[in-house]
């Protein structure tokens, strides 16, 4: 395996400019460089507050005991009781097979930070992963990208929920789930290593009711021996520690949603665009009944918190009463989950991709109302696998694979087929057609001498001639095309493999075609190229 980096902009202008120092970070964060100056600062300032340790270890115990996780997971949650310890923490959806990529890219920056930072600080560092069990949008993880037929294609899980449901919730049918794995590895072609690979996700599935139950088993398994630890945030059992958070949220809502716009405001005049869309009656909290997840808004006229729909209201003293005695009725939105996570776990560094760095930026000040700090936030590791056969179609179209991620892959194949499919048919049809205009343009002032309501007549049979000529042309460049076949489906290889449907490769494909492919120490593999701090993106030649 060589790993080669290459400067790649994030999507995002904000966290493009965080990555390589041209944002002005004090203006979006409290850290100004996530560098061991900044852990061991941030570690004074997380020793400096109280978190009630001894029922979170409580609750991840029990949690993980489900899953039968590791011995090293379990140690793990024991050192989160010692007064001392911090977490690194990042977080994702459950997406189904862990989704794509860039969600094991996540894990793995999680575990070498808290590694790196624990040999480093002398204090115990955990390696979390917050699942966003909570969110409802199953239409976003319920499936993962194949290739069949020669084409791109979502393979989804054929379930049939019409409710806004949050994942922890969306049940897993054990027989179409089964069915639906095999499916997807068989399109990743038998090897060596798919029968094992069955086997894993089937075990996997074993210790499954849910969406969530599904990541996390996956996710506990991989990662085992590095003693990951998963937050289900989604799980009603988690909802009692955060009782006090939310009664603070709701006290202070319109706080919150203030800070928020105003934020919005100070990025806006460095030229950044906002990405959070908060309207300034949010409530920043969903409701949840079990079935469905409503956003609430503040109705000030009517002094309630209440749904879009306006079938479900509460006063503040109700939506209070609620924090305290059924907290699993509420969630967090996208404002104030990273401030839950902020309020549960004694955090030392925040692992985010481009959109949480730029969205993060906008939380600072509500960060401040709740006399909290936004955390050292430390860019993902963003990679590139390409395989050996891959390197080959490369070298033959005249490409590295840094040229295929800046874009220069269809500029390469639209010279190849100007070069190779285009220029001799084009030259010969060019002058064919204006031979037969040159011929054909007599004629048609002969038929207007003789009749002039033969006009249309001939202007018909002149389009029809240049018709078929171009039908001829197009049939030749067809036959053309399969002639060099084999050379135009370098282009295509390429193309699915490092741009599939246009996209970053991190944000298509899973994991588990490359385990299929190159055996489960492919994870330990990658585990061990590292993140750089510079923010370059890593391409993995394996």
């Amino acid at each position: 395996m060589e790993v080669r980096e290459v400067p790649l902009p994030a999507a995002t202008k904000l966290a493009a400019d965080y990555i390589t120092g041209a944002f002005p970070a004090e203006k979006g964060f409290a850290y100004v460089r996530a560098d061991d100056d900044a852990f061991r600062r941030r570690l004074s300032h997380v020793q400096g507050k109280t978190y009630d340790r001894r029922a979170l270890a409580d609750y991840l115990s029990a949690y993980h005991r489900r899953f039968s996780a590791s011995a090293a997971t379990m140690n793990n949650i024991d050192k989160l009781r010692d007064e001392n310890s911090v977490v690194i923490v990042g977080g994702q959806q459950a997406g189904l097979l862990t989704g794509p990529l860039y969600t094991i890219y996540k894990i793995i920056t999680i575990i070498q930070l808290a590694k790196e930072q624990e040999r480093k600080l002398g204090v115990p560092v955990v390696p979390l992963f917050w699942i966003a069990g909570e969110d409802h949008d199953i239409a976003e993880v319920d499936h993962v990208y194949v290739v069949e037929d020669g084409e791109v294609k979502k393979a989804a899980y054929p379930h049939r929920l019409n409710e806004k449901r949050m994942a922890t919730d969306v049940p897993l049918d054990r027989e179409l789930a089964g069915a639906w794995v095999e499916r997807v590895v068989k399109t990743y072609g038998e090897t060596d290593i798919t029968n094992e690979l069955l086997s894993f996700l089937t075990a996997c599935l074993d210790d499954s009711r849910t969406f969530v139950d599904f990541f996390a088993a996956i996710v506990l398994r991989l990662f085992a021996n590095d003693g990951l630890v998963v937050l289900n945030a989604g799980d009603a059992a988690v909802r009692p520690l955060e009782r006090r958070f939310f009664a603070a949220l709701i006290d202070r809502h319109r706080d919150v949603t203030s800070a928020v716009l105003a934020q919005q405001e100070t990025l806006r005049a460095l030229g950044y665009t906002p990405l959070i869309e908060i309207a300034p009656d949010a409530a920043n909290l969903f409701y949840y009944d079990g079935y469905e997840r409503s956003l609430l808004h503040y109705d000030a006229g009517r002094r309630v918190f209440r749904n879009k729909a306006g079938n479900i209201a509460f006063t503040k003293q109700e939506l209070l009463e609620l924090a305290e005695t059924k907290p699993a009725c509420l969630s967090n939105n996208v404002v104030t989950r990273p401030l839950m996570q902020e309020y549960l776990l004694p955090t030392l560094a925040f692992i985010a991709g481009p959109g949480e760095i730029a969205y993060w930026a906008e939380l600072k000040e509500v960060f401040s109302l709740f006399g909290m700090e936004v955390p050292p936030v430390v860019p993902r590791l963003q990679a590139t696998i390409v395989s050996r056969s891959l390197q080959t179609d490369l070298a033959d179209i005249g490409l590295e694979a840094a040229d295929v991620l800046s874009g220069r892959l269809e500029e390469a194949r639209e010279q190849w087929r100007k070069e190779t499919a285009e220029v001799p048919l084009a030259e010969a049809f060019a002058k064919a057609k204006a031979d037969i205009e040159a011929a054909h343009r007599p004629l048609r002032a002969l038929g207007m001498e003789i009749d002039r309501g033969l006009e249309g007549l001939v202007a018909k049979n002149a389009a029809i001639i240049q018709s078929q000529i171009e039908f001829l042309q197009q049939t030749l460049q067809r036959a053309l095309l399969r002639k060099h076949e084999a050379e135009w489906r370098k282009f295509w290889r390429v193309e699915t493999a490092l741009r599939p449907n246009g996209a970053p490769q991190e944000r298509v494909w899973n994991v588990f075609y490359y385990v299929n492919r190159y055996g489960f120490d492919f994870v330990e593999k990658l585990s061990a190229i590292g993140a750089p701090e510079n923010g370059m993106h890593k391409i993995v030649y394996m």
